[in-house]
């Protein structure tokens, strides 16, 4: 368990780094009037990993998945394959979530076998706990991130003002374009409180900048 509680720290201080490389490193975006580009959140990966990622829209239909992605053997090309008919929010999220798994994944954190995964996510244990499932930590472990950056604790913030007011998750969600599900989980008090604790304890960001790995 203790391994696992410092693997989310180690996570949460990759998304640190990923906001952080963000705003210096990406043309950014005014919070107050629009939402994270994914786009933006996926060259900070690329140079952090100094992986090359595609992102590719599928024809496919799948009851268990939204997006997922193709490795290469030494992890220098990572496709994203995201299933072209899922609505733009999920889209959005799904996207992020693989990218999660490129920058906080291990070698031995992943699947190759789909289904394995699947199995997994279908498993009861709850995160780093006794008996809880590789495969699945690593799912959850990729969506907690995923939440981080593509909802942000200065947006969470905002709208748990917004929702003390009067405003719906649901019209949160479709202004931010994240599945509602997100919305609730991001804005609940107690998880609002935990990522709070954490975030407020991670180091800034070493090193500073990514200049060196720039083109």
């Amino acid at each position: 368990m203790a391994d696992g509680i410092l693997k989310v720290i180690d996570a949460f201080y990759l998304a640190k780094k990923v906001d952080h490389y963000y705003w210096l490193h990406t043309d950014g975006d005014d919070r107050a009037s629009t939402n994270v580009n994914v786009a933006n959140i996926q060259t900070i990966v690329e140079l952090m990993t100094g992986f090359e990622i595609e992102t590719l829209e599928v024809d496919v239909q799948s009851e268990f998945h939204r997006a997922f992605i193709e490795r290469s053997d030494r992890g220098a090309k990572n496709v994203i394959y995201v299933m072209k008919h899922e609505p733009l929010f999920e889209k959005r999220f799904a996207i992020v979530k693989e990218l999660c798994h490129i920058l906080v994944d291990g070698q031995d954190d992943f699947q190759v076998d789909p289904c394995v995964t699947i199995d997994a996510v279908k498993a009861s244990a709850p995160l780093f706990s006794d008996g809880s499932l590789t495969e699945k930590d690593s799912e959850t472990l990729a969506e907690i991130i995923a939440l981080e950056l593509i909802y942000p604790m200065d947006m969470r913030r905002k709208d748990r003002e917004n929702i003390e007011s009067g405003a719906s998750h649901k019209s949160i969600s479709e202004a931010r374009m994240i599945p509602i599900r997100y919305i609730y989980r991001g804005c609940d008090d107690y998880w609002f409180e935990v990522c709070k604790a954490i975030w407020s304890r991670l180091p800034a960001p070493d090193p500073k900048n990514l200049n060196d790995k720039l083109p």
